[in-house]
């Protein structure tokens, strides 16, 4: 019993709930307390017509608004959804972490995230020790390409009269 899910819901996507009891296998039904927006709950019954009918589990409170998807417990659409949604409405964060990757979201409006303050913040940092943004991604890019270009020969690109470019080893 317990056990924090999420479950479909055709307004909102996703409503987070708590099993009212515990799964066993072979259950066709299952009791799921759903969290309302008035912070009250309503027990609603699902049934499955298999394993794979079971709701996602929800991520620990901790994890909460982890600014890199990749430290969720669970990665699957509602997590994820849920993750970015709760990142943007409670500090306007429009950069998330997915490893490598930088989600972004549309905000439809300007915020003040590109001034020469926030260039100069991330100028020289690691990509991991400040927040995501963009320009942490564009620093470490331009990290990793001044280091390789300080390790391999140089190259020219030279344009032909067929306008394609060729390059050249010296």
């Amino acid at each position: 019993m317990g056990a924090r899910v999420w479950i479909r819901d055709p307004e909102v996507v996703w409503k987070p709930g708590t099993l009212a009891a515990n799964y066993k296998g072979g259950d066709k039904t299952i009791s799921v307390l759903l969290e309302l927006e008035d912070e009250t709950e309503e027990e609603i019954s699902l049934k499955l017509k298999s394993e794979e009918d079971l709701p996602p589990l929800r991520n620990p409170e901790i994890l909460i608004g982890e600014n890199d998807l990749t430290s969720l417990s669970y990665l699957h659409e509602p997590a994820v959804l849920f993750n970015l949604h709760e990142r943007f409405i409670r500090s306007n964060a429009i950069y998330t972490y997915c490893g490598i990757v930088l989600v972004a979201l549309n905000p439809y409006e300007q915020l003040p995230l590109y001034s020469e303050d926030v260039i100069r913040a991330y100028s020289g940092q690691d990509m991991g020790s400040m927040d995501p943004h963009i320009f942490a991604v564009a620093e470490e890019a331009f990290k990793k390409l001044a280091r390789s270009f300080s390790t391999a020969p140089p190259i020219d690109l030279v344009r032909s009269l067929s306008s394609s470019f060729k390059t050249y080893q010296f």
